[in-house]
C-alpha cells in the first residue's frame, strides 16, 4: 500500500476518541472507504516473515456511512484492502 491509495476496511475500525476527531466508541463499519495518509514499515515480526520485512502500519482518513470523515491511526495494513477507483464509486 502507498500514500494516496483508496482502501476499504475489511473489519470495523475506530478512530482514537481521545486524540483524533472524536466518534466516541462507535465503530466505523467494515466496507467504508478511505485514503491512506501514511505508511510505516516496522521491524515488528520480521523474523517470522518470509520476505524478511516487518509489519506495515497505516494512518487512513475514513468516510462513514453518515458522510463524516475520521482519521484512523496506526492500524495494521491487513485491516484494509486497496480498491480501484471504479470500486470506490
Amino acid at each position: 500500500m502507498n500514500v494516496g491509495d483508496i482502501v476499504t476496511n475489511i473489519y470495523a475500525v475506530r478512530n482514537n476518541p481521545v486524540v483524533n476527531e472524536s466518534r466516541g466508541w462507535t465503530p466505523i463499519p467494515k466496507g467504508c472507504t478511505g485514503i491512506v495518509l501514511e505508511v510505516r514499515q516496522t521491524n515488528l515480526n520480521k523474523c517470522w516473515s518470509a520476505n524478511g520485512r516487518g509489519d506495515v502500519y497505516l494512518d487512513v482518513l475514513m468516510t462513514t456511512p453518515e458522510g463524516d470523515t475520521h482519521r484512523c491511526g496506526n492500524y495494521h495494513s491487513g485491516t484494509f484492502k486497496v480498491i480501484d477507483s471504479q470500486e470506490a464509486q
